[in-house]
């Protein structure tokens, strides 16, 4: 990151001599984003409009900043560095602060976490963006298809692969295209940039000015681990057990002897980690927007950059420019221009519910174009080397998890159109729950696996809810489907695994990372593109249509509307319009609590919005009853309605009714659209107490089929003692696999919450699929 003003005593004289304090004069420009976040410090920038001196308060809660850390120049960017932290700790902050602590509590959403440790390989999630930055509607709709895609999981870090502010790359266009559409995000999970060309234009890598450059943070030393580049136009950094290379593909030198790439070379060879992923801007392969055969950057990426990259076993490379979704087959070795399919490895789909996971690495490495995240769209004839390609806005989500790493598409409709997973070497991996997600208790849970190696005919499911502590059996001798659903406890438990075991090789299991079953989470209880009931005649609806009254309605999914070409559904386009069209559906409530609720969405000229017949919220519409008033104005095509709080207690125990009507501004209005997504922020009620009488061993479990012998479960002596590993001697043939040399003590209350949580498993019986 370059300063863009510095100190000043003039201006300093000024603010003093006018009684204008630094903190009071600050205007936020940009509000604050995490850049930079390694295992050890993070840094937290922002923007203002007048320069200032003030810090940054740190703490381990929102109401305990008490670390001070200040800003030692004057001016209006500012990039303040907190260190000396632990790795994977979330820390809160408050910036502008002259002194600590502040006299109010971190704002929501103002916190960071720090990396693992390098070669920890514990799970996480990334944000893969490209060709984003248009300010539009399409954006919107990516980014926002993405983050209800990863409501349960939230994404550690965003990896944006260029071409961010169309179309120059101002400062202006990175305020309206980048830090606005993403400030929500960027407030706590740090972004990890590549230039694009559309950057390139206003900013220049050699001397590492202009707006792309004041905009960053990125490593250059090697702190975050890796080589020193010494240049923010090409980095590296290591999160957990992966090593990030990011390259500069439009400006620096591109040739095989030249700076970044001899840099490169000596970076991978320096890395131990398990996994090697690069991002740059121009594809080495893609038949979208671009030609990867016909256009200089796009040859000499792949002609002298991947050389490099594969003698070192990367395993991943994402790119965009070309404004489509494209991903490989597994490649090595397609240097050749013009390319063939001579470079595929492995001709299978790559995905673990298929053909089976890539192993990559040495044998080769898969190539994603994700250049679809709002910018317009195109593309030609399939390129030889992709396994899936589709030309529609998106973008892509990546769960690294120990030896497997896997790639979904998410389109703006937030249908996933495509998932890969690559593997290290042979096993059986739990793909689903996803480590770090939030489940409901009591509710159906989705329990999927997969296996490279032998072929596995029946497998055990086990679930610990204290760290791999103890096992209890989910279920015993399933056939091996590569999915079960289980309905799990309706306790609140905040670490849950499950394992899946070979029945007839126990040593053979695969482990899910840490997720929680939490009586409390936002959900969207209707998302984007749901289908919804329409009405779209020149006649009012009658009265109590908002609450379900009324035959005859036509149905679709979102988004509804004509004119645009953008809809999931048409509706009829009438000649003069109608000037109000209206959508209803139902859903229920069971048991849970509403402690808040938010909508957001598409709306074109005007919209109402009612909650089982209640007005929550209205825009442009000065009588929503009145069926044949036009809007009191208009906010523009596809207009998004921002994420608005609508009261909490509009929600009922049972069914429930959402509804809206969406007005045109004039009877020659040329189109209308129509999406809602409703969040709702519920609690649900504790379990009743655990009266029931003790089960014997025998019902813990439920059989699915011939196994090894179960653990004996029911091993307990006075003093409260309960062994979950068949005895003293270790693991036993047909054990739980905990290895425990002795049966382990337990507090007494401690060893009965474990027995009820298990007759629940029994009781609360399972579904195969």
């Amino acid at each position: 990151m370059r300063r863009t003003s510095s100190a000043n005593l003039a201006v300093l004289a000024t603010l003093v001599l006018t009684g204008v304090g630094a903190r009071a004069s600050a205007q936020s420009m940009r509000r604050p984003y995490v850049q930079r976040t390694t295992s050890t410090e993070a840094t937290i920038v922002w923007r203002d409009a007048m320069p200032s001196l003030d810090g940054v308060c740190v703490g381990a809660s929102p109401d305990a900043l008490d670390r001070h850390v200040g800003d030692a120049t004057m001016g209006t960017d500012h990039a303040v560095v907190v260190d000396g932290l632990t790795p994977r700790s979330t820390w809160f902050y408050s910036v502008r602060e002259p002194t600590c602590p502040p006299p109010h509590p971190a704002m929501p959403g103002d916190s960071f976490t720090t990396a693992p440790a390098p070669g920890d390989p514990v799970p996480f999630r990334i944000w893969v963006v490209g060709d984003s930055g248009t300010g539009d509607a399409a954006q919107a709709r990516v980014r926002d298809a993405a983050w209800a895609a990863s409501r349960d999981r939230p994404f550690d870090m965003f990896v944006h692969v260029g071409d961010m502010a169309y179309l120059s790359g101002t400062t202006s266009q990175f305020d309206d295209n980048f830090f606005a559409p993403y400030a929500e995000l960027l407030r706590h999970t740090p972004v990890f940039p590549a230039i694009g060309n559309h950057e390139g234009i206003s900013s220049d890598s050699a001397s590492q000015t202009g707006p792309y450059y004041e905009a960053y943070v990125v490593p250059t030393d090697g702190r975050a681990g890796g080589l020193p580049s010494g240049t923010e136009a090409y980095y590296a950094y290591d999160w957990g057990d992966v090593h990030f290379v990011v390259l500069d593909s439009f400006e620096s030198s591109r040739s095989p002897t030249g700076p970044m790439l001899s840099w490169l070379d000596a970076d991978l060879a320096s890395t131990t980690a398990t996994w090697i992923v690069a991002f740059f801007h121009h594809p080495p392969y893609s038949h979208g927007t671009h030609d990867s055969d016909g256009e200089a950057e796009l040859v000499q990426m792949r002609e002298n950059a991947l050389p490099i990259l594969e003698a070192h076993g990367v395993d991943l490379v994402l790119a965009g420019h070309s404004h489509i979704y494209e991903r490989s087959y597994l490649l090595h070795g397609a240097y050749d221009t013009p390319t063939t399919a001579a470079g595929i490895v492995d001709h299978g789909d790559g995905r673990s519910d298929g053909d089976g996971p890539y192993r990559s690495g040495a044998e080769g490495a898969l190539y994603v174009v994700a250049g679809h995240g709002g910018a317009s769209l195109g593309g030609g004839a399939m390129h030889p080397v992709m396994y899936f390609a589709e030309i529609a806005h998106g973008s892509s989500i990546i769960d690294v998890d120990g030896s497997t790493l896997t790639l979904r598409n998410i389109r703006d409709d937030g249908v996933e159109t495509d998932h890969v997973t690559l593997v290290k070497g042979d096993g059986l991996f739990v793909s689903e729950p996803v480590a770090g997600s939030t489940h409901r208790p009591g509710a159906p849970l989705d329990i999927a696996w997969f296996h490279t190696g032998d072929p596995i005919a029946r497998v055990d499911l086990e679930v610990s809810f204290d760290l791999g502590a103890h096992w209890i059996d989910i279920v015993r001798g399933l056939p091996d489907t590569g999915r079960y659903t289980w309905d799990a406890p309706p306790f609140t438990l905040p670490h849950v695994r499950v394992r899946v075991r070979d029945s007839d090789r126990p040593a053979v299991d695969g482990v899910s990372g840490d997720f929680a079953l939490s009586a409390m989470g936002e959900l969207p209880v209707v998302p984007l593109g749901s289908v919804w009931q329409y009405h779209d005649t020149d006649t009012a609806p009658p009265a109590g249509w908002a609450t379900g009254a009324g035959d005859g309605w036509s149905e679709g999914p979102a988004q509804l509307g004509y004119g645009d070409g953008d809809e999931a559904t048409t509706i009829l386009d009438a000649d003069p319009n109608v000037p109000s069209d209206y959508f209803r559906r139902s859903f229920t409530l069971a048991g849970a609590r509403v402690r808040g609720a938010s909508v957001s969405g598409i709306y074109d000229d005007a919209i109402a919005i009612f909650v089982n017949g209640r007005l929550v919220h209205s825009v442009n519409i000065a009588d929503p009853a009145d069926h044949a008033a036009y809007a009191t104005g208009s906010d523009g095509d596809n207009a998004m309605l921002p994420r608005t709080n609508i009261p909490a207690d509009a929600f009922v125990d049972g069914e429930n009714w959402i509804a809206a009507v969406v007005k045109q501004d004039s009877a020659g209005s040329s189109d209308v659209s129509f999406d809602l997504e409703l969040d709702l922020d519920l609690e649900y009620p504790p379990p009743p107490p655990a009266d029931a009488a003790m089960p014997d061993a025998a019902s813990f479990r439920e059989d699915a089929g011939p196994s090894p012998d179960a653990p004996d479960l029911d091993e307990i002596d006075a003093a409260g003692s309960i062994s979950l590993d068949g005895g003293a001697g270790g693991e036993t043939g047909g054990g739980c696999g905990c290895r425990a040399a002795r049966p382990t003590r337990a507090p007494t209350a401690a060893l009965a919450s474990l027995l009820v949580l298990a007759l629940l498993l029994t009781r609360r019986r399972t579904r195969g699929r």
